[in-house]
């Protein structure tokens, strides 16, 4: 491959990849799983937010130290397909690929709080034409929102803010004890830490920005570490806020509409809703179909896929035919009406599951980069490494199967399926590859 990140400006210092790492946790996720969680766990959502947090900070930790020893521009598929196995950075990719039904979560979210504005508003519609528009969007290459820039995630933190800032003085703290805490005892608790997780990971995309950082050998696991630990502590106040002011039995399942209806005044709400909620799902949906595809790309010109499936459109410069396979995936799951609940722990078992790939991919630093490995400023002795990585894996497989095990046997059949058709696929195309594949290394 040719060495992309060459090209690329070194124009990003610590501050802007803390603002892109807390900007990328904090979108859909927050507004769109919290009422999903209280479902599953009750009054315990706070403690998910918590033990999430510690979850995916450990689970991190191994590609904060990839990005300190190899930082490099592109997605998890090139350390999986570099440093495991070619076959593996497929696999990886595909699970990773059909975890991203979770595209249809942001859609439907948004069209729950247009709701908490206008009643009649119909979910599934609204959803299907705000997913068909971003879909547009980025299919003609319009840059939508672009020009806000970093004033979004400062728009997203306001209204975090202003949610908590009113509503700790109206929570009943009576309602946190271990009988509402855990209704679904430690399986419900720990399914929803799985289920969280998709709202508190997210700070692992500064390590696909390698080669845009001026020193992505210590700023890469600095960013994480800060940014996991200041939105640990919002979505903490969140979960309190979301659980503590209205009956359980009236917010599971659903968005933080009628809380913040309950504890804010109009204008506030308003602002909550329009400019916290629907912006930030908005723009979350509008950012994933600008770079999910990238690893996909990369697969065509590995020769995974064929090369027509990547092509780019000479005119507005964007990969229609992947763009349109990602609009596809997420329609399916809104023009069949199955549950947000559904889709969520559906799409976010398989991502839990495809991130064991370049989690595993740390392990091979110590003895393939040895001299690199040394250097590096932020690694620790392998022994540490491998007992990080077990407990990472460990903890993956677990959450992953804690959440797909909940599904219909419909469902976890398909999953089945899905997995040993991938394998298949794998083991027929593998055979006629060229496996020499070098990954691109930012100095």
């Amino acid at each position: 491959m040719a060495n992309e990140a060459a090209d690329l400006k070194k124009v990003l210092g610590l501050k802007d990849a803390i603002g892109i790492a807390i900007g990328q946790i904090i979108g859909a996720g927050i507004m769109s799983i919290t009422g999903i969680a209280i479902g599953l766990t009750g009054t315990g959502v706070p403690l998910a937010f918590l033990l999430s947090s510690i979850f995916m900070l450990i689970i991190t930790i191994p590609l904060a130290v990839l990005g300190s020893v190899l930082p490099t521009t592109g997605g998890m598929y090139t350390y999986t397909s570099r440093l495991l196995s070619p076959n593996a950075g497929f696999v990886y990719l595909l699970l990773f690929t059909f975890g991203h039904l979770t595209i249809a979560v942001y859609a439907i979210s948004f069209a729950q709080y247009l709701q908490g504005l206008m009643p009649e508003a119909p979910i599934m519609l609204v959803a299907f034409i705000i997913l068909t528009f971003f879909y547009l969007i980025n299919l003609f290459g319009v840059k939508f929102m672009s020009s806000l820039g970093k004033w979004l995630v400062v728009i997203k933190l306001l209204s975090l803010l202003v949610f908590i800032v009113w509503g700790v003085t109206e929570v009943d703290y009576s309602v946190f004890h271990p009988k509402e805490m855990m209704p679904g005892g430690w399986t419900g608790l720990l399914t929803a830490v799985g289920m969280t997780s998709f709202a508190s990971g997210g700070a692992y995309a500064v390590v696909e920005m390698g080669g845009e950082m001026k020193r992505p050998h210590r700023d890469i696991p600095l960013a994480i570490l800060i940014s996991s630990g200041i939105v640990a502590l919002l979505y903490i106040g969140i979960g309190i806020v979301a659980t503590g002011v209205l009956p359980v039995s009236e917010v599971a399942g659903e968005s933080l509409a009628d809380v913040a209806r309950t504890i804010l005044p109009h204008p506030l709400f308003l602002f909550f809703i329009v400019g916290g909620a629907m912006f930030a799902l908005a723009s979350t949906l509008n950012v994933t179909f600008s770079w999910v595809t990238r690893g996909m790309l990369v697969a065509c010109r590995d020769g995974w896929l064929p090369a027509a499936f990547g092509a780019v459109n000479r005119r507005f410069g964007t990969p229609h035919w992947l763009l349109t396979f990602y609009y596809l995936l997420g329609v399916i799951p809104i023009v069949t009406g199955v549950s947000l609940t559904t889709i969520s722990q559906l799409g976010v078992g398989i991502l839990l599951f495809s991130s064991i790939f370049p989690v595993l991919s740390a392990l091979q630093l110590p003895r393939k980069h040895t001299e690199l490995y040394r250097k590096a400023p932020f690694t620790m002795k392998p022994t540490l490494l491998y007992i990080i990585v077990s407990i990472a894996v460990i903890l993956l497989v677990y959450q992953g199967y804690l959440l797909l095990s909940r599904l219909s046997t419909p469902l976890i059949i398909g999953n089945v399926l899905l997995f040993n058709a991938s394998i298949l696929y794998v083991k027929m195309v593998g055979r006629r590859k060229d496996d020499r594949l070098e990954i691109n290394l930012t100095q």
